[in-house]
C-alpha cells in the first residue's frame, strides 16, 4: 500500500487493536512488568487487542505419554489420563509470536493424598537444545478434584524463532485416583517494540511518538506509507483506505 497516506492516530489505533508483532524487537523481556490476574474457564476465543486475555487450551487427549502406559479413564462424558505407575505426559505449545504469557492452570482429580500431579511449561531452546521451566503448578498434598493455577513471576515474551514450547505433565499416581482434564495457558497480545532505524525518516523519525506504532504496521505490510522514506502521518485516511488496514491487519478471509 506504497499510496495509501495515513494518520498516526489511526497507525495506533490500528496496532493496539491487532496486537501486531514484529521479530525485530519486543516490548517486554523476560524479567520485566508485572502479571495479571488470570481470569480461567472465561468463554474467551481469539482475540486482537492488547488489553483483554485469550485461553490457550490443551486437552488431556493432546499430551502423550513419554513413560508409563498412559492409559485413558472417561468420567461424565469428558476424556481425562491416569497411568498404572508413575508416568510422563508431553504436549506441544503454539502461541502466537510476541504473545506474553501471563499465567497457566491444571485441571485435575488428585484422591490420593500420597501422590501428586504436577504440570510443567518449558521453553526450549531450539539451537541449544537446553530447557528452562517458565511455570510450575502441583496439586500438591489436598486431595480433591480443582482447578490449580498460578500466575508467572515474570513476563515472558513467546519467541518462536528461536524457542519452542511445550507442558510436561508427570502424575506421581498409581491409579485412576491422580488424573488430569486439560492444561490451561493465558496470554496477551502486544505491539512490538521499536527497532533502531527508521522506515520513515523523513516524516516518523524514531524520536516521533507514534514511531513504534507506525512500524509496526510497516513490518506488518499493513502500509508502506506515502512516498519513499515516508508515511505521511498527517493526512487524512478515507473509507476506502481504512478498509485496506483493516482488512490487511485481521487477515479477513472469505471464500468467494
Amino acid at each position: 500500500m506504497k499510496n495509501c497516506p495515513a494518520l498516526v492516530r489511526a497507525a495506533a489505533i490500528m496496532t493496539a487493536c491487532a496486537g501486531l508483532g514484529s521479530p525485530r524487537a519486543h516490548a517486554q523481556e523476560e524479567g520485566l512488568g508485572q502479571p495479571a490476574t488470570a481470569e480461567f474457564r472465561a468463554p474467551r476465543g481469539e482475540t486482537y487487542g492488547t488489553a483483554s486475555t485469550t485461553n490457550y487450551v490443551l486437552q488431556s487427549f493432546k499430551f502423550r505419554p513419554l513413560s508409563g502406559d498412559g492409559a485413558n479413564f472417561l468420567t461424565n462424558g469428558f476424556g481425562s489420563r491416569y497411568c498404572s505407575s508413575s508416568c510422563h505426559f508431553e504436549a506441544p505449545v503454539m502461541l502466537p509470536a510476541g504473545a506474553v504469557i501471563l499465567a497457566m492452570e491444571l485441571e485435575a482429580c488428585d484422591t490420593d493424598p500420597a501422590a501428586q500431579l504436577t504440570a510443567n511449561l518449558l521453553r526450549n531452546t531450539q539451537l541449544e537444545g537446553g530447557g528452562t521451566i517458565l511455570a510450575l503448578v502441583s496439586t500438591g498434598a489436598t486431595p480433591g478434584c480443582a482447578f490449580f493455577n498460578i500466575n508467572l513471576s515474570f513476563v515472558h515474551t513467546v519467541n518462536n524463532e528461536t524457542n519452542s514450547y511445550v507442558v510436561d505433565i508427570f502424575n506421581t499416581g498409581a491409579t485412576s485416583a491422580t488424573r488430569f482434564q486439560a492444561v490451561r495457558l493465558v496470554y496477551r497480545l502486544q505491539v512490538s517494540g521499536a527497532p533502531a532505524t527508521a522506515t520513515f525518516p523523513n516524516d516518523v523519525p524514531t524520536s516521533h511518538p507514534f514511531f513504534r506504532f507506525v512500524e509496526a504496521l510497516a513490518a506488518s505490510g499493513i502500509s508502506g506509507g506515502c512516498a519513499a522514506g515516508s508515511f505521511c502521518p498527517n493526512d487524512p485516511v478515507t473509507r476506502g483506505q481504512m478498509a485496506v488496514f483493516l482488512a490487511t491487519a485481521l487477515g479477513l478471509h472469505f471464500p468467494n
